[in-house]
């Protein structure tokens, strides 16, 4: 029988994996105040594996452990193994009152992590674009974008929360229905704002004329120059869905941020929502790392 243990870390490993991780492009998380950080070995049969960082907090009256960065040597088909580890994990956050774990993983590990009890809440998907063409998704062009209008902005960020909201709850990616969304829900108010805030960018989908649909991203320079498109919405209005508009209207925004120089489109899509995900995959994009949840009472 496999035996795993979950041990605290001592402050001179942490600070080397802290001086390790400075150098990739994903640092670790810094340290919080309080109880809401923890650096932790992981242990298979007296033998040390990895390491894990959890922080906690509380979402929706539930207290929550997230698994920020996870390092270690178990091969990713030792689902055995990995069932393990993740047990003695659970034990160990559920000493500390925690009810929901959530983390994200690398698509080749998603499995182990379904077979322990975790249910898939969201994917990562990207695409690095072809920066001499703008070929894909341009066999249907019904659909065209514009900026929104002012008016238009104003009427979009009076209702995102809400359809945001519903399709967090709906996915699973929230601890509770009662879920703080505040910081959310500041950043939607201000697409509201005259002008428009920087890197914010609010299309119309149009066909002949017509709003169809609409769809929010927020375009981020890193410290090289080069512009990512994290797309945050795109949906269609009710009466224009079920017509095959959302491929148009994909090649339709692929087109306007060629034009705008952008080098990955990066979305993130709920797991119920498999037609989405099967879109942006049968169109060359791959699957950077899956999202779980697992409710531990």
């Amino acid at each position: 029988m496999v035996t795993a243990q979950v041990l605290p870390m001592p402050d001179e490993r942490l600070e080397q994996w802290r001086a390790v991780s400075t150098t990739t492009a994903v640092p670790l998380p810094e340290p919080v105040d309080g109880d809401g950080y923890e650096a932790v070995v992981l242990v298979l049969d007296g033998v040390e594996v990895g390491g894990a960082l959890l922080t906690y907090d509380e979402q929706g009256g539930r207290r929550r452990a997230l698994v920020r960065r996870l390092h270690t040597t178990l091969p990713r088909a030792a689902h055995s193994d990995w069932g393990a580890v993740l047990a003695a994990v659970e034990e160990r956050v559920r000493r500390r009152g925690v009810q929901v774990l959530v983390t994200s993983v690398p698509p080749d590990l998603a499995g182990a992590f379904r077979e322990a009890g975790y249910q898939a809440t969201m994917t990562t998907v990207s695409k690095r674009l072809d920066p001499g063409s703008a070929p894909e998704l341009q066999e249907d062009r019904r659909v065209s974008v514009r900026a929104m209008t002012p008016v238009e902005r104003r009427e979009f960020a009076s209702e995102a929360m809400g359809f945001l909201r519903e399709g967090m709850e709906r996915a699973g990616v929230l601890a509770g229905a009662g879920a703080d969304l505040s910081e959310l829900a500041d950043r939607v108010a201000r697409l509201a704002e005259e002008p428009s805030p920087e890197g914010e960018l609010l299309m119309m989908g149009l066909v002949d004329g017509e709003p169809v649909g609409r769809a929010w991203a927020t375009l981020v320079t890193d410290d090289e120059g080069a512009v990512d498109f994290h797309g945050n919405t795109i949906d269609l209005f009710p009466r224009y869905r079920g017509q095959g508009l959302t491929r148009s209207f994909l090649g339709a925004l692929r087109r306007h941020v060629h034009e705008l120089g952008v080098r990955d489109v990066l979305l993130r899509v709920y797991a119920h929502d498999a037609g989405a995900r099967r879109t942006f995959v049968d169109n060359g994009a791959g699957v950077d790392d899956v999202h779980l949840r697992k409710d531990l009472i």
